[in-house]
């Protein structure tokens, strides 16, 4: 018998109130659907989850871009999971090392374009389901002609496709930077995700769907 509670394995918080303690406040417009999205996460899976990013952090620091990967490398630390992300850029992947390196072990580092790492991810890991698949990739620009947007939302898309086999009757899609002139980076994922009768939970400037 433990006097006072001393020794005591200790229970983490609900995710809700890590989330809003630890990146509530930093996030702004981001907040509401990477808390919805954690929170689901963690009440639809077991420690064993799996997360799986496109587009990693890049900077230190920089919530005001999301922040994503350090945020689900701290979430699957506390709660269980492991975290994998792809970038094209190893320069990008090289500064995510970097910066997440308190988080190492819960993180798989991949570069590569990222819409065929998921289709390999769907030919070699069918075993594996993506629980949340996070889509943030190609930068979509707020001004620039049609063709540049549509080339991010076209990638946006294929990234979708690819990972379709592995998404299951859980499996949360959140998708960055909808809110933007020309709909935005999830522009045609939203359009297929709803032609699939995927629901949609929260739509603002990220966008969250659910089979």
């Amino acid at each position: 018998m433990h006097a006072l509670g001393f020794g005591r394995p200790k229970t983490p918080d609900a995710p809700s109130e890590w989330f809003d303690r630890s990146y509530g406040t930093r996030l702004g417009m981001r907040a509401v659907t990477f808390r919805e999205a954690l929170v689901l996460l963690f009440e639809r899976t077991g420690a064993a989850r799996t997360i799986v990013e496109t587009g990693c952090v890049r900077e230190r620091g920089d919530y005001s871009a999301g922040y994503s990967t350090v945020i689900f490398a701290d979430f699957v630390e506390r709660y269980g999971g492991q975290v994998h992300t792809v970038d094209l850029s190893a320069r990008n992947m090289e500064l995510c090392r970097r910066i997440t390196r308190r988080w190492a072990k819960h993180l798989s580092y991949n570069v590569g374009d990222s819409a065929a790492y998921l289709s390999d991810w769907a030919a070699e890991r069918r075993g594996t389901p993506i629980d949340l698949l996070y889509l943030d990739s190609w930068d979509y620009p707020v001004s620039g002609d049609d063709g540049s947007r549509a080339a991010s939302q076209r990638h946006c898309l294929a990234e979708l496709e690819a990972a379709l086999p592995v998404l299951q009757e859980n499996s949360l899609v959140l998708i960055d930077d909808g809110d933007l002139p020309g709909g935005g980076k999830p522009l045609l994922a939203k359009q297929r995700l709803a032609e699939l009768g995927w629901t949609c939970l929260v739509d603002a400037y990220q966008t969250l769907w659910t089979p």
